[in-house]
């Protein structure tokens, strides 16, 4: 078994673990956080998303947030972007990265995005040229790249010709997302050997949700597949309005000291992450109540 010295990590609380809740939480207050997490050691956050209010009202700050981001950390900032009018968003902001999003089966796909997976495919391809030609690095990630909760589980090589052709069309990085937490071990060792051999020049990320437990199984069956990046939420909050049954990414303070046992460094305070577990759901019960408008 492979037990690397170190596990690069990322935190999605801001923008994953909030997404899905049906409150608001004040920008200063999203800013504290982020403090709160670069003083616990994060160097990679996932901070909001460019998606248009009326979708998701808890994004609704997006641009005021990205503003307000502290810059004086090296940490990498990184946001989603749904379409074109969220990129010329993220342009504008000072996020240093961008995370272009689709669904491997495309009847998640339709439902989340309203249009089939080799149509996203076509919109990303131009997304990702403009945002490399600004210089800001680009992510294309894959949702239910593992199992959907409306076709059951998605073949490998659907997973790959995704992957090959976001590659071939210039994304610096790569995601999987177990998006309702069905996969398995073997599956998830299985996808990401396969894609880490194809394409061993491009980090893979890994995109856990812990709904049935296999969550710890899974991030150790993603370190042997050679993945590169874990994402983490604090206190498992997240989820994806439109997969039922995805509630529930993987908590921080259990993946870290799952892989501190097996003395895998993620440079983060672990005494820190067990108090977020406590302090970071209350942003939700102080947060404003918010709904669709559509």
């Amino acid at each position: 078994m492979i037990f690397p010295k170190r596990m690069k990590v990322r935190d999605v609380t801001l923008r994953d673990g909030l997404q899905n809740e049906p409150v608001f939480v004040e920008t200063d207050q999203k800013i504290n956080k982020i403090e709160q997490l670069i003083a616990a050691g994060f160097e990679r956050l996932e901070v909001t998303s460019f998606v248009h209010p009326k979708w998701v009202p808890a994004m609704k700050d997006a641009d005021e947030l990205s503003q307000k981001l502290p810059m004086d950390h090296g940490v990498e900032y990184e946001a989603l972007v749904p379409n074109q009018r969220g990129l010329s968003r993220f342009l504008d902001s000072k996020i240093h990265t961008a995370l272009f999003f689709l669904s491997a089966s495309t009847k998640h796909n339709q439902a989340n995005l309203n249009k089939s997976t080799d149509e996203s495919l076509l919109e990303i391809k131009d997304l990702i040229e403009e945002t490399n030609k600004r210089g800001r690095r680009t992510i294309g990630a894959i949702a239910t790249a593992f199992v959907c909760p409306f076709s059951g589980v998605v073949p490998y090589s659907e997973v790959e010709r995704i992957a090959e052709f976001l590659v071939n069309n210039g994304a610096n990085e790569l995601g999987l997302g177990d998006t309702i937490g069905k996969a398995t071990p073997k599956q998830v060792y299985e996808y990401c050997s396969r894609l880490a051999e194809k394409f061993p020049n491009i980090p893979i990320g890994l995109h856990l949700h812990d709904t049935y437990g296999y969550g710890l199984a899974n991030v150790m069956a993603g370190i042997q597949a050679g993945v590169y990046l874990i994402d983490l939420a604090q206190a498992g909050l997240g989820g994806c309005p439109y997969a039922p049954g995805s509630p529930g990414n993987i908590q921080a303070s259990r993946v870290v000291e799952f892989l501190e046992k097996q003395n895998i460094k993620t440079g983060l305070n672990l005494e820190m992450l067990k108090k977020f577990d406590g302090t970071f759901p209350q942003l939700l019960s102080d947060g404003q109540v918010v709904t669709k408008t559509v």
